[in-house]
Parts: C-alpha cells; sequence; structure tokens
C-alpha cells in the first residue's frame, strides 16, 4: 500500500469524498452509497473526478475549471435563507460599498455560517443544496477556493475597518467596551499566546475586543480588534477608541467584578476613560454604609417588574452606587434559609446516631465535637449577611443619576448574551486558521454571522418567546423549507403544520419569494 504524503495526510476531505491513488498521483473523487439488493446493504459508489490534490492543495479537474459550480440542484433550501435575506438588505448593500469584488463571496459565506454551522469544508456542499447558489451563481467554495477567499479577505482590514466605522457612526448613544479570549490550535498566528481563560484552560489565545451600542435592552456589536492574548484590556480599550474613530467622552466601560482592581482603574483614569464597574461585597466604600431596611435607602424604582432601592455614596471625582434588588434579597433568604435548615438536620441526624452510639458504649465523637452540633439560630445565619440582594456600582460617570447607572451595568446582560451567542450558539470559541490573514478574515465572517444570529434573537425576544424558540430552533426549522422550478419559476413546496406555526409567529410568509428577485 502507497504510503500518503503529509500534504495528503493534512488535506481536508470535504463530506461524500474519497483520495484515490493513480499512477503516482492523488484525486480527489465524488463518493455515495447506494443499496446493493444481492449484499443486502449498501455498498460505496465513486463518482465524477473533482480534482487532484497536490502540495498547493486541490487542483480542479478541467470540468471543474470549465464550470465552478457544475451542479445546480432542482431542489434547494430556501427558508432559512430567504428570512435571512430579507432582513439583511443593509449588510449587502454596505459590503458591495466596502468589498466590491468579494462582497458575493463573503455574504453567501456568511449566511451558509449564522444557518449551518462554522466549518468551510461544508461551505460548499450547503452553498449547492441553497437558494444562494441560484442568488449568486459561479462562487465556489471548494478547499483551495476558500483558502484563497480567506487570504484575500483577511488582508483586507482597511474595508473591514470602514464597514464597521460606518456602523459606528450611525449609532448616537454611547458605546461600552467588553472582552473575550478565543482560543487558537496554531503556533503560527501572531496573536495567540498561552495563557488561562475563564474557565482555566491553558491554552494559546488571543484577546477579542467588542465594541456596543446601547438602546432599551439591545448591546448590539459593531466593531471589534483582536489583540496579544496578554494584551491588558484597558490598554486595548484606548487604541480601539482611535481606531474606530469615537471620542472617549461618548464611551462606557462596563466589565465585571474581576476587572475592578485598583490598577485597573487607575489604567481607566489615565486613558480618560468612563466606567461602570460592580464591586465585590465587603469593599471597602460601602463598609458600615449598608441600610438596615430598604426605608435606609434614598430612592426607589422599578426595572424590568423588580424593586430596586439604591443609595448614593458620593466620592471625589466618582459614585458608589449601591442597589438593593428586593427580588434577588428574597432569593438570597430562601437559598440560606433552605441552606441552613438542611445543615441543622445533618447535624441533628449526626447527634442522634452519636447519642445512641454512646448509649451502647460506643461513642466516636469527642465531648467537645459532640457539643458543637448545636443548631445554627438565625442570628448566627445573618451575621456575616449585611449586603445580601445587594449590588454596588462605582462609576466617573457623576452626570448620571442611580437609575441611569442601573440601566446602563445591565446592559452587560446584553453583552453576555452576546459572547454566548458568540462562542456556544455559533461555535465559534476556537480558531484553526493557520496564519494572521485567514484568522482576520475567520473573525470577520464570525462577526457576520454573529449578527445575524443575534438579529434573530432579539426578534424572538420581541414576540415574547424566548422560552419557547432557540437561535437554532428557528434555523433548523426554516432549513425544512424547499422549493422547486416549475415552468421556469420557483415555487416552495407544501410545509408542515409545525413549520408554518413558527412562521407565523415571526411574521414570515415562506412562499413569498418576491424579495430574492429570481
Amino acid at each position: 500500500m502507497v504510503e500518503k504524503p503529509d500534504y495528503v495526510l493534512n488535506f481536508v476531505r470535504p463530506a461524500n469524498t474519497e483520495i484515490k491513488y493513480i499512477r503516482g498521483h492523488w484525486y480527489l473523487y465524488e463518493r455515495s452509497n447506494v443499496y446493493d439488493p444481492r449484499l443486502g446493504r449498501s455498498r460505496k459508489k465513486s463518482g465524477k473526478i473533482l480534482g487532484s490534490i497536490t502540495e498547493q492543495g486541490l487542483v480542479p479537474s478541467r470540468a471543474r475549471r470549465e464550470c465552478v459550480n457544475p451542479v445546480l440542484n432542482d431542489v434547494v433550501e430556501v427558508g432559512a435563507v430567504n428570512y435571512i435575506y430579507q432582513r439583511t438588505e443593509w449588510m449587502r448593500s454596505r459590503l458591495q460599498k466596502y468589498f466590491p469584488d468579494l462582497w458575493e463571496h463573503i455574504y453567501a459565506a456568511s449566511v451558509i455560517r449564522a444557518i449551518y454551522d462554522c466549518r468551510f469544508r461544508r461551505l460548499q456542499l450547503h452553498y449547492e443544496d441553497s437558494i444562494l447558489s441560484y442568488l449568486y451563481p459561479g462562487l465556489s467554495f471548494m478547499p483551495n477556493a476558500v483558502t484563497e477567499f480567506l487570504n484575500t479577505l483577511g488582508r483586507m482590514r482597511g474595508a473591514i475597518r470602514s464597514y464597521m466605522q460606518e456602523m459606528v457612526a450611525e449609532h448616537e448613544r454611547f458605546l461600552l467596551f467588553d472582552g473575550h479570549r478565543l482560543l487558537s490550535a496554531s503556533n503560527t498566528v501572531d496573536n495567540a499566546e498561552y495563557g488561562y481563560d475563564s474557565k482555566m484552560r491553558y491554552k494559546p489565545q488571543i484577546n477579542l475586543l467588542y465594541m456596543f451600542t446601547l438602546g432599551g435592552d439591545i448591546g448590539y456589536p459593531v466593531y471589534y480588534k483582536q489583540y496579544l492574548g496578554s494584551t491588558l484590556d484597558v490598554s486595548a480599550f484606548s487604541d480601539m477608541l482611535k481606531e474606530s474613530t469615537v471620542y472617549a467622552d461618548n464611551c462606557t466601560v462596563i466589565a465585571d467584578k474581576g476587572f475592578a482592581s485598583d490598577d485597573d482603574f487607575s489604567l481607566l483614569e489615565e486613558c480618560g476613560l468612563n466606567y461602570v464597574i460592580p464591586l465585590k461585597r465587603g469593599n471597602r466604600f460601602v463598609k458600615g454604609h449598608v441600610p438596615a431596611s430598604p426605608f435606609g435607602y434614598e430612592e426607589a424604582f422599578s426595572f424590568n417588574g423588580r424593586g430596586i432601592h439604591s443609595l448614593t455614596l458620593p466620592k471625589e471625582g466618582l459614585n458608589i452606587h449601591l442597589f438593593l434588588d428586593t427580588d434577588l434579597l428574597a432569593q438570597e433568604i430562601a437559598d440560606i434559609t433552605k441552606r441552613t435548615e438542611k445543615k441543622n438536620s445533618a447535624m441533628e441526624l449526626k447527634k442522634e446516631r452519636e447519642i445512641a452510639r454512646r448509649n451502647k458504649g460506643k461513642g466516636r465523637l469527642t465531648d467537645e465535637e459532640l457539643e458543637s452540633l448545636e443548631p445554627i439560630t438565625i442570628q448566627e445565619a445573618y451575621a456575616d449577611k449585611e449586603e445580601m440582594g445587594t449590588i454596588t456600582l462605582k462609576t466617573n460617570r457623576t452626570d448620571l443619576n442611580a437609575f441611569q447607572v442601573y440601566s446602563i451595568y445591565k446592559q452587560r446582560q446584553a453583552i453576555e448574551q452576546f459572547f454566548k451567542t458568540y462562542g456556544d450558539t455559533m461555535s465559534y470559541e476556537a480558531s484553526y486558521m493557520r496564519n494572521n490573514y485567514t484568522e482576520e478574515a475567520w473573525l470577520f465572517l464570525n462577526h457576520l454571522s454573529t449578527i445575524i444570529g443575534v438579529n434573530a434573537i432579539e426578534e424572538i425576544a420581541s414576540i415574547g418567546e424566548s422560552k419557547n424558540i432557540s437561535y437554532k430552533d428557528l434555523a433548523q426549522t426554516l432549513i425544512k423549507i424547499k422549493a422547486g422550478k416549475m415552468d421556469g419559476k420557483w415555487v416552495v413546496y407544501p410545509i408542515k403544520k409545525s413549520v408554518q406555526r413558527l412562521c407565523e409567529k415571526m411574521q414570515f410568509n415562506p412562499n413569498d419569494l418576491t424579495a430574492l428577485k429570481l
């Protein structure tokens, strides 16, 4: 058997294909499984040749070169593409403006990755099975073509920057920043450095910083930039401000409690950045100032149906806002009560068993240990819990009142939802790109696909269906909608009632293909 060279071993074989060795050369062929009645099972069936595998990658066969997309299916997926297409006209026009020669590739790849998954090796298969192959005919997502596409796009950081700067300029609301660590499996990406991420994984990673606009309950992603994994977030904040052409006065940093060190605050001040950052409980600013009851706070307001009490402690050049969330207080009281009862029950049972053993002359505990098995009183359970139900926020935005500061901080939930969508829903938490250019292209395509996903999630939330419909539910349901050509016209095939009900909830007419302009 001929030993495969490294370039063949490392070749990413697309689904439904096989590699053959013929007369000293390596080739890629189509492969399918067909049922053989004589064998009583399926057997492999080789198809057309796709190209030869060389050290430079896949070289398409003559037939493939003459027709990049030789097979257009008569029946294609149309539901998910049509849904996204109707809601992303702004994205297409902006891509066409900044990437006139590449925008169709960018848009098609972003839509496919938003619907299915992030693996580039499957782009061609999904493209051929989608109405996108008719909307944008002639595109190729074969392995060598994808490599060229990513390298080309990755070298266009200037166009990527201009694309995002326009998004920033559209929003007059002030902005916020947050960072996220992405794992990298490559040793050839300059920004990847070994370090610990939030899950304590010691692996190469890059520091991905994002800028978001604020409005209502929405934290919308508008700008990103990657940095060395060891780059401090504060230093990156300042650099991104300059690149995105945003004034520092219009920006506010919202971070988590792990960011609230004295050094972090000093750097923020030196960079002239505004901030709203939570402090850990027991911090020196509120120690001795926590009211004994809700009546000791200065103000009260309602936020998303929850009663919030506030107390502002002015300091030089900043404010410390102490908030009491009555719902959170009730939850924490219930939790402490439950844990105290459980602990008391365990101690009582342990005491009874020890007494029973002592009556038989088989005691295991000392007298001191037995005496310590006394129930915990309410006073003892709450002895060091004076800050139950509270949140402390430190900010140099002294122009904002307590309600405004609290509302801004709660935007962080939207940011966390974005990164959850980015990492979990879209599976963009780890990179396998091999150089800086493909890494940049990967990040930009992730950015576009995640925006598509975030928009869909927000639309689901706007109709009150967040608990019943996830983004994956939506995508997996809509891809069941197929269309075919009849007498030269596209016709959507009948769909199930469950799919129709979902479409009605989303106010989406799957039979209306006018937006596609086929």
